[in-house]
């Protein structure tokens, strides 16, 4: 081999080295590259999902950089947030509040050693779900003699159970006595007592059973009487 054709082998083989040099660095440009824009792509999308979070919870904070961590949300916390959201709105519907009761219903009332049968009537208009306004209207009869009082007060209610309420109130107003020989006085009325009621109906209510201390000051005098009674309820409206 002469020496021209040893400078032509030399740059031959100079040139092969420098194309294989340069497809090699090529490949490994392109593929880093291609990684770089994954890798950035990736965090962009949390960045996106992080600053979409931040807006959603209406927190005022700057936009994150590319190296914060990524924060995805809680599958659980997700399913327990979709719990309450379903299951609140159907506890509210199963104890729908009637916006007033009108109730009428048989009393007895044992007063001073006379056993007294009689009748019952009672408005109530509810303020919430365990409050009401009520006003309370009694007639109760033996041998000549009558009671009668207007009382007017709080009414509490227990909203625990669909179908079982029960009931408490206090109330206050007038009494009313007539003798059997016609003679008829006034005084103080206190009505304390409580029930049980049960939902028939969207409509209809049934007092199982209703029990109140009937406290009456009249002509001086202050008794303490039981009185115990049951009725039916009509529900008016509901909120």
């Amino acid at each position: 081999m002469n020496g021209s054709e040893v400078g032509l082998h030399s740059e031959f083989n100079g040139r092969c080295s420098l194309t294989c040099s340069l497809s090699v660095f090529g490949t490994k440009r392109s593929q880093t590259g291609e990684s770089m824009n994954r890798s950035v792509s990736s965090q962009v999308s949390v960045g996106i999902s992080f600053f979409l979070d931040m807006m959603h919870s209406r927190r005022t904070s700057r936009v994150p950089t590319i190296g914060m961590p990524r924060v995805m949300p809680n599958p659980r916390l997700l399913l327990i947030v979709f719990a309450l959201c379903t299951v609140r709105p159907a506890w509210s519907q199963e104890h729908e509040v009637p916006q007033a009761e009108i109730m009428g219903g048989y009393s007895y009332l044992h007063s001073s050693d006379t056993n007294f049968n009689g009748w019952k009537a009672t408005l109530v208009g509810n303020v919430n779900a365990w409050l009401g306004i009520a006003a309370d209207f009694d007639g109760d009869y033996a041998a000549g003699r009558s009671e009668h009082s207007v009382t007017f007060g709080p009414h509490f209610v227990l909203r625990k159970n669909k179908r079982w309420t029960p009931v408490g109130y206090a109330l206050f107003g007038v009494a009313f006595e007539k003798s059997e020989f016609g003679e008829t006085e006034h005084g103080f009325a206190t009505e304390l007592g409580g029930g049980l009621d049960y939902e028939a109906s969207r409509r209809w209510t049934v007092r199982v059973f209703d029990v109140t201390a009937s406290i009456s000051h009249v002509g001086g005098e202050t008794h303490t009487s039981p009185k115990v009674g049951v009725g039916l309820i009509f529900n008016i409206g509901h909120k």
